[in-house]
């Protein structure tokens, strides 16, 4: 037995590496190649002594590159330290988090045409997770983005507040009209120390830690078409997430009906 559980460390410890290999070889080779292309036309253009306003963009999308890269190295350590040891939870407010994600995202795509809506019947509604909901939603947000070939992307979440096994849940729902996901590919994208298939280069890393995190809050996450039986209509990214309960005390428990 010991053996077997020594082989599943060592397997799991080789996908991980494997995985992370795979980021910094590609994204990180391709956020640099971008940073240097732009500082190089901004020189050129300094030379003909353009506008103005033509080296500033290309200084914008220095930044966004930039950024990028940080938000890639966070999502990593963040994997990695929940890898090792679980985090507290606490109760959180969700449709103010989602709103902070919507602008995180926006500010991070500043030049594509982006509709993110929410749809719920409450005002306020908690969660027991962590400051990390707010990169679960961004996550999500910047999948839907970056596998859309739509000119204007549409981004629809819908929050509600659900029972389940006697015990309460806020559901949200994360429909886009990007390129969808295949029947095959559902049950893999979440997997991403060992899937090697559409996400896993970049935003992989990126699905797996809202699935690990998602798990930590003791949720689960899973994937739909938006249209059902018709993938290539978008996708429908569904969370379920526990309900804190609060007593009279202060006392803070799991919900139960």
């Amino acid at each position: 037995m010991q053996q077997i559980e020594l082989e599943n460390d060592y397997r799991e410890a080789y996908y991980r590496a494997k995985c992370f290999k795979g980021i910094f070889t590609h994204d990180i080779s391709n956020l640099f190649q971008i940073i240097s292309n732009s500082i190089e036309l901004c020189g050129t253009l300094l030379k003909d002594e353009m506008n103005i306003e033509d080296i500033l963009d290309y200084f914008e999308l220095i930044g966004q590159q930039l950024n990028r890269g940080k938000k890639l190295i966070n999502n990593i350590r963040s994997l990695s330290q929940i890898e090792e040891y679980e985090m507290p939870l606490e109760p959180i407010e969700v449709l103010n988090t989602l709103r902070n994600a919507i602008k995180f995202t926006r500010e991070g795509f500043p030049r594509k045409k982006v509709d993110i809506k929410i749809v719920s019947e409450h005002e306020i509604l908690y969660v027991m997770a962590n400051e990390l909901l707010v990169d679960i939603f961004e996550n999500l947000f910047m999948n839907s983005i970056n596998y859309n070939k739509n000119e204007l992307v549409q981004i629809t979440v819908c929050v509600s507040d659900v029972e389940e096994n006697y015990k309460g849940f806020v559901k949200l729902e994360f429909k886009d009209n990007g390129l969808g996901i295949e029947d095959f590919q559902k049950e893999k994208i979440f997997q991403g120390m060992q899937y090697q298939g559409r996400l896993s280069k970049g935003m992989g890393i990126g699905l797996s830690l809202v699935a690990k995190l998602i798990e930590l809050c003791g949720g689960r996450i899973s994937v739909e078409d938006r249209v059902i039986g018709d993938y290539t209509q978008g996708t429908n990214f569904i969370l379920m997430i526990p309900k804190p309960t609060f007593r009279d005390n202060n006392q803070i428990i799991w919900s139960e009906v």
